[in-house]
């Protein structure tokens, strides 16, 4: 079971990169020395301290936090923590590799393949990341979020350790709000079921897929509803049947979330997948920043 449990407080309010993120858990992906601003929503800033892996840090400015990235790659811990009531808010904060370190398309061993090419049309939102976070045996379970966990997000390609993998905080927001929205249909889920989380260009490449996928930029997501655990589509539209009706009843509830004035930010591609030999149907979101559908 992924929900968060313990003592994590959600009352800290917290925006990131323009996105509201009321979680008690939630994951950062920056690079060496690369600026963190943790923006603070209320009227107590002033009770409110940062931590960074348990030694107070950063600086306030105005109504943030802000502070400098380690130098060094690998996994932090951040933790805002409210004086007066004693909540807390936690961040994993992942500071990658430079991906222009790339040796013949390999990163430490693990096939990257090329970058992308840019996209004359969407130069901004098709910019080849530049950077690309370490996944080991130790912190593939890490919890990203209240609902999901890194290793929901690494390439399939088969490799030892160590992996990478490039995520968008954008991506972790959409996901969140969906199992919400999921979860007030009727279904009680922890979690998405994956079909596909970040992809390298050399795995994207191999399967067959367009070089500019959303998938190599680390902010799409293939997934379906799988209450009973059985590893396929459930029965969504509830007409005691699984077939593409379902798909279509899961893309319905995501276009009428994406329309949402709320959901702004979070703008991107809805795509429906049918059953087929390898799946039983599926659907694809991203937050690439324009509407898209299929």
């Amino acid at each position: 079971m992924l929900c968060a449990t313990g003592s994590w407080g959600t009352s800290i309010a917290l925006s990131v990169e323009g996105h509201a993120v009321p979680y008690s858990l939630f994951s950062l992906f920056k690079g060496p020395g690369e600026s963190v601003r943790l923006e603070l929503l209320g009227s107590e800033i002033d009770q409110i301290q940062l931590y960074l892996d348990g030694k107070a840090h950063g600086a306030r400015d105005g109504t943030a936090w802000v502070l400098d990235a380690p130098e060094q790659s690998g996994l932090y811990t951040l933790q805002l923590n409210h004086a007066r009531s004693n909540e807390r808010k936690r961040i994993n904060l992942f500071v990658g590799h430079p991906a222009d370190i790339l040796s013949d398309g390999f990163l430490n061993g693990y096939r990257i393949g090329a970058a992308p090419q840019p996209n004359p049309r969407y130069p901004r939102r098709y910019a080849k990341p530049e950077f690309l976070y370490e996944v080991t045996a130790q912190n593939i379970d890490t919890r990203l979020s209240p609902h999901f966990t890194l290793k929901q997000f690494v390439c399939k390609q088969v490799s030892g350790y160590p992996k990478y993998v490039v995520l968008q905080p954008s991506l972790l927001v959409l996901l969140e709000r969906l199992v919400a929205e999921v979860q007030a249909s009727g279904f009680a889920i922890d979690t998405l079921g994956v079909i596909s989380g970040y992809r390298t260009p050399y795995y994207n490449k191999r399967i067959g897929n367009v070089p500019t996928s959303r998938h190599v930029y680390g902010d799409a997501f293939d997934f379906f509803v799988d209450v009973d655990g059985d590893g396929l589509m459930d029965d969504l539209n509830r007409d005691g049947q699984r077939n593409r009706a379902d798909v279509d009843w899961l893309f319905s509830l995501i276009e009428t979330f994406s329309r949402k004035s709320e959901n702004a930010l979070l703008t991107g591609g809805i795509g429906r997948y049918y059953r087929a030999s390898h799946h039983g149907g599926f659907v694809h979101v991203d937050t690439r920043g324009y509407r898209a559908r299929w």
